[in-house]
């Protein structure tokens, strides 16, 4: 296991900073660099889960997505907001997908300028078999770790830091202390 190795890496390299580096904020920083690893981790650990069934976590997510959607379509537009990726991405997804014959791609009738994305039998075939025999239950060992009140503890400061990061990102406001949040 390197985790407990890139925790020390972050601990050296983040005080090494604070120290070296007049005005460096190691306090408000290390908690970001945890935030960032653990991110690293987490997709690195539902690769893995996923590897056996020839597809990514972002294809994972997308078919999971369309799955839940009314009649299993939407569009590219909508895919994007509601899975977190840019457009970009998400086109490089749904092209996967597309070979894969786990979604289909027609022309909106409604607006020629759209286009509605729907999973096919396979694709939720697909999310069925990852669900049931990867992700459900690696995910809920995975979590078990923590007691309800620490998920919502964590679901809660998440939230907190993604609206701060939404303003810091898109704005030039002042972001309100701690004691105004």
């Amino acid at each position: 296991m390197i985790a407990r190795q890139r925790l020390r890496d972050i601990d050296r390299s983040s005080s090494r900073l604070s120290k070296e580096l007049e005005g460096y904020p190691g306090q408000e920083i290390r908690p970001l660099l945890l935030i960032r690893l653990a991110d690293r981790m987490l997709d690195d650990c539902f690769t893995r889960m996923l590897s056996s069934y020839a597809i990514s976590s972002s294809e994972y997510h997308m078919l999971a997505v369309l799955e839940v959607c009314d009649e299993g379509a939407s569009s590219p537009g909508v895919l994007s907001e509601l899975v977190g990726q840019t457009k970009a991405n998400t086109t490089r997804i749904l092209e996967l997908l597309l070979r894969k014959k786990l979604v289909t791609k027609k022309q909106n009738l409604k607006d020629g300028r759209r286009h509605d994305v729907k999973i096919t039998t396979a694709g939720r075939e697909c999310v069925t078999l990852c669900t049931n025999n990867a992700v459900g239950p690696k995910t809920k060992a995975m979590m078990n770790v923590f007691s309800s009140i620490q998920l919502q503890e964590l679901e809660g400061l998440l939230n907190q830091l993604i609206i701060t990061l939404d303003a810091v990102s898109y704005t030039h406001l002042t972001l309100p202390t701690n004691r105004e949040v």
